[in-house]
């Protein structure tokens, strides 16, 4: 009898065992190989949202997700591993070939642990994106309405109490704010909307440094910090900046 709970034993340590040094390519051309395994793979991660993982450079920096292994997180909500975007990683989890309903389709690993390598170079991969941090300075709550000019971007809200600052990317165009009306207790997104008190243009091509593309997602080099007062939102420099990373 103990013979028989031994084997089992054995059995089931081999089945969830990690496989070390399993080549992404691999794992991509013939996922039915690896299904329910435990794997060690290296490739380069893309974040945030969704978290992918490519065997090399050329398609990362396209994106073309025919190969590219989805990263299956538990928690959605929860880390967004942004530090690791562009960054060559090593992703431990375990290997599902099969959709999950109600979840996403395909081949997919589960995330067990993701790791920087940080012997590896950072591959040359551009991201446009840019950066705006917007500091509310007065005692009032506010909305912030950004207004992209071009067409292919699309006007976004968001709202900041009193001394508070958030994060977003930005285009260039122009930024309008106005103080939110109605009690403390009634939420911000829920509030009225008054007359704006402030306004500027959003212009920031001649400002940004030539090898901004390549800097990790919140860079100074491709972050700029507004300060919202009562008349104006003036563009700061970031070592006057206030609660710069809120």
């Amino acid at each position: 009898m103990k013979r028989s709970y031994l084997l089992i034993y054995l059995l089931i340590a081999f089945h969830i065992s990690t496989m070390p040094g399993a080549d992404l390519r691999d794992v991509l051309a013939h996922p039915e190989n690896y299904n329910q395994r435990r794997v060690d793979l290296v490739g380069i991660a893309r974040v945030p949202g969704y978290f992918y993982l490519f065997a090399d450079v050329s398609a990362a920096t396209k994106t073309d997700l025919s190969k590219a292994l989805l990263v299956r997180k538990n928690n959605f909500a929860g880390n967004e591993y942004r530090e690791l975007d562009r960054q060559w990683v090593r992703v431990t989890g375990v290997i599902s070939s099969k959709p999950r309903h109600g979840w996403d389709p395909g081949t997919g690993v589960l995330l067990d642990r993701a790791q920087l390598l940080r012997d590896r170079p950072a591959p040359r991969i551009k991201d446009p994106m840019v950066i705006g941090v917007f500091q509310n300075a007065t005692n009032q709550a506010v909305a912030v309405r950004l207004h992209p000019s071009s067409k292919t971007s699309y006007d976004e809200e968001f709202f900041l109490g009193p001394h508070e600052a958030d994060k977003t990317p930005i285009y260039e165009g122009q930024a309008v704010v106005a103080e939110l009306k109605g009690p403390d207790n009634v939420r911000l997104d829920k509030r009225e909307a008054g007359k704006p008190i402030a306004r500027c243009e959003i212009r920031f091509r001649q400002l940004l440094p030539a090898d901004y593309e390549y800097s990790p997602e919140w860079s100074d080099k491709r972050t700029f910090y507004y300060r919202i007062t009562r008349d104006r939102i003036e563009l700061v420099p970031a070592s006057e900046a206030r609660d710069r990373n809120p």
